[in-house]
C-alpha cells in the first residue's frame, strides 16, 4: 500500500541508506512505520542475516532515528489508553515489539562482537552495543510498568550481565551516544536509570506519573554512582550476580559481586521539590492550581520516602490481619453512583442477600422462572449487580485493615483501572458497602493481580442532585419529593465521623464538571429530598470530585441516617 520494505535494496547497508530509508516512511502513520520497522529488523536479526561493524552502526542510526516514534507512541498511549482495552493494547504492543525487536537485533551482533575471532573494527562500537541493550531494558521496565507488571528474575540477569561486560571492559563511564544520539551518556548512568525507575516503581505509580518520573530520571540520576564501599548502615545495594534490583542493606554481611550506591543526592532534590510545593500550597491555597501541587506533592513525598537512604518503617495506620473469602466488587464513579441510585430505588433494597435453596433451584430447572416471589426479587437483584460489577467474578481477600483490604482480582480488571479510581466492595453474602480508593496494583501472574484498596467509608448512600429553585428551602417527607429541576446527576453521600467529636462530618463525591463551592442544590434520596450546598475540596480525580457539604437544613441528618 505504501510501498514499504518491498524494494529489494537493502535499507540498511550503511548510515546514509538508513536515513533515506526513514526519510520515505509516511511521517503521519506511525503504526505503518512501526510495521515497516519490525520487518527491517526482523531481518536483521534473522541466524542468516550477515553482520558487519558498518551494519551495526546503520542499526544505531535506525535506533536513534526511531526515536520520535516511540515518544508519538508513548504520547498516544498516555492520551488515549483510557478510550478502550482495545486501544490499550495495541498501543502497548506497539511499545513493547518495539525495544523487543531492537534488543533481538543487538544480541545476535553482541555475540558476533565478543566473538574470539571477532576483527578490531568491533571494539570502537562495543560501548555503544552495551549502552543501546541496557537502554532497551529500561524501555522494556517502563513499558511492563504501564501494566504494574514486575520484571521476572531472568531479565534482571540479562541486565547485571550487560553492566558486568562494561565493566570488565572499563567502558562503563565512557561517554556514549545518548537513545537519541543527540546527546551523550554513560553505561553506568543508563544502568542506574532503569535500577532507580524498577525502586520508584514500588510505590504505584500511574501510567502519566510513571512517564514524568521517566522523564526526570536522567536529571536525578546525574549525582549517583556505584561504589564498592557502603556510605550508610542501610545504603541501597545491587548484587551484580544476583536476579533482583536495588535493595537496602540490612545488619547481614554481604557477598559476591556488590555494588553500592548513595541515593543522598537524589533525595535531598526530593526533598527540595517537596519544601518548595509546600510553600506554594501554603501561600496561595485557593490557586487554581493548588490541586495539581497537592497530588504533585503527594507523589513527591511517597517517591523521597521509597529513595530515603536512611530507613525509616511506616506506621501502619492498622494492623493487617490475614483474611478469606470474597467480595463482588464495582469499580467507577459512575457504575458505582447507577447502581446504588437502581437500588435505592428499588424494593430489593429492603431484602437480605441470602443463598438460593435447592427447592429453588429444582424449581428454576423444572419450571423455567421461579414462582416464589422473594426469590424472584432476589434473582432480579443478582442480575442488576452482574450489569454493574467488574467482568471476571468476584475479588478474592489476601488480608485486611482497619484502612484497607489487599485483594487479588482478574488481570483484566488491571486494564481497566487506574490508581485513584473508586471501587464498592461487599462480602459475598452480605449487605453493606464500603467505598474504596484504588492505590497499588501490581501484576502477579499472565491472569491475576493483586490490588490494593484504601477505606473511604463504610456508609455510602447514592443519591441524585439537581439544581435548586431559588427561595425553596423546605425539605420533603413522607415521600413527597418536590421538583429538583430538569437537569440531574448522581452522588455517593458519605458521612464521616470525626475523631473526638460526635458530629459527622457529610460530604459528597460527584462529577468533577459539577462542582463550584458555595453552590446550592437539592439532594434527593430514597424518600426524601434535601437543600444542601458544595463547601471544599477534598480531593480531585478526572471522573469524580469529592467534596464537603455545608447544611443547609437540619434535615440532612436523616440522610445520614439512612445509609448507616
Amino acid at each position: 500500500m505504501f510501498g514499504i520494505g518491498n524494494g529489494s535494496k537493502d535499507p540498511l547497508v550503511d548510515e546514509g541508506s538508513v536515513a533515506r530509508w526513514l526519510a520515505s516512511l509516511p511521517p503521519n502513520d506511525p503504526m505503518a512505520v512501526h510495521a515497516a520497522l519490525l520487518t527491517e529488523l526482523g531481518r536483521v536479526a534473522d541466524r542468516s542475516a550477515k553482520r558487519t561493524p558498518a551494519r551495526l552502526g546503520a542499526l544505531f542510526a535506525v535506533d536513534a532515528g526511531t526515536d520520535a516514534l516511540r515518544q508519538t507512541l508513548t504520547k498516544q498511549y498516555l492520551e488515549q489508553a483510557a478510550r478502550s482495552n482495545g486501544v490499550e493494547n495495541q498501543l502497548w504492543k506497539a511499545l513493547f515489539e518495539l525495544s523487543q525487536a531492537f534488543l533481538a537485533c543487538y544480541s545476535t551482533f553482541s555475540a558476533e562482537a565478543h566473538a574470539a575471532n571477532a576483527g578490531p573494527k568491533w571494539q570502537p562500537l562495543l560501548p555503544e552495543l552495551i549502552a543501546r541493550q541496557v537502554m532497551h531494558h529500561a524501555l522494556d521496565a517502563r513499558t511492563r510498568l504501564y501494566r504494574y507488571e514486575q520484571w521476572i528474575p531472568a531479565k534482571w540477569s540479562d541486565l547485571h550481565a550487560l553492566f558486568q561486560a562494561a565493566c570488565a571492559l572499563e567502558v562503563d563511564r565512557k561517554p556514549v551516544p545518548a537513545l537519541n544520539a543527540r546527546t551523550v551518556t554513560t553505561i553506568e548512568h543508563e544502568y542506574l536509570r532503569a535500577l532507580v525507575l524498577q525502586l520508584l516503581s514500588a510505590v504505584s505509580l500511574a501510567p502519566r506519573n510513571l512517564d514524568w518520573v521517566w522523564e526526570q530520571l536522567s536529571e536525578w540520576c546525574a549525582p549517583l554512582r556505584l561504589t564498592v564501599e557502603p556510605s550508610s548502615l542501610t545504603s541501597f545495594y545491587i548484587d551484580l550476580r544476583g536476579r533482583g534490583g536495588l535493595k537496602r542493606k540490612a545488619g547481614n554481611p554481604l557477598e559476591g559481586s556488590v555494588l553500592f550506591l548513595d541515593t543522598h543526592p537524589l533525595h535531598a532534590m526530593l526533598m527540595q521539590s517537596v519544601v518548595l510545593l509546600e510553600q506554594k500550597l501554603r501561600h496561595h491555597p485557593l490557586s487554581e492550581r493548588s490541586p495539581m501541587r497537592g497530588e504533585q506533592l503527594r507523589l513527591m513525598s511517597k517517591l523521597a520516602a521509597q529513595i530515603d537512604p536512611e530507613f525509616k518503617p511506616l506506621t501502619r495506620k492498622g494492623e493487617r490481619s490475614t483474611a478469606v473469602g470474597t467480595v463482588d466488587a464495582i469499580v467507577g464513579f459512575s457504575r458505582i453512583a447507577g447502581f446504588l441510585h437502581d437500588r435505592d430505588l428499588s424494593p430489593t433494597a429492603r431484602l437480605e442477600v441470602r443463598e438460593s435453596s435447592f427447592d429453588e433451584g429444582l424449581e428454576l430447572a423444572t419450571f423455567g422462572r421461579l414462582r416464589n416471589e422473594h426469590a424472584r426479587v432476589l434473582e432480579s437483584a443478582r442480575r442488576r449487580l452482574a450489569n454493574f460489577a467488574t467482568a471476571g467474578g468476584p475479588w478474592e481477600i489476601r488480608d485486611k485493615s482497619q484502612s484497607g483490604y489487599r485483594l487479588v482480582a482478574p488481570m483484566s480488571v488491571i486494564n481497566t483501572l487506574n490508581l485513584g479510581t473508586l471501587a464498592a466492595i461487599r462480602m459475598q453474602g452480605q449487605t453493606e458497602w464500603t467505598l474504596c480508593l484504588v492505590r497499588r496494583m501490581k501484576r502477579l501472574t499472565s491472569e491475576r493481580a493483586e490490588i490494593g484498596l484504601q477505606v473511604i467509608a463504610h456508609n455510602l448512600v447514592g443519591v441524585e442532585l439537581g439544581e435548586q429553585k431559588r427561595g425553596d428551602d423546605a425539605y420533603s417527607v413522607d415521600g413527597v419529593v418536590p421538583n429538583v429541576g430538569d437537569r440531574r446527576f448522581h452522588g455517593l453521600f458519605l458521612s464521616l465521623n470525626k475523631r473526638g467529636s460526635d458530629t459527622p462530618i457529610h460530604t459528597l463525591i460527584m462529577p468533577p464538571g459539577e462542582y463550584q463551592q458555595g453552590k446550592r442544590v437539592r439532594m434527593r434520596t430514597v424518600d426524601r429530598s434535601y437543600p444542601v450546598a458544595f463547601g471544599r475540596l477534598l480531593e480531585r480525580n478526572a471522573e469524580w470530585l469529592w467534596a464537603t457539604l455545608d447544611t443547609v437544613d437540619v434535615g440532612i441528618k436523616k440522610a445520614a441516617s439512612a445509609g448507616s
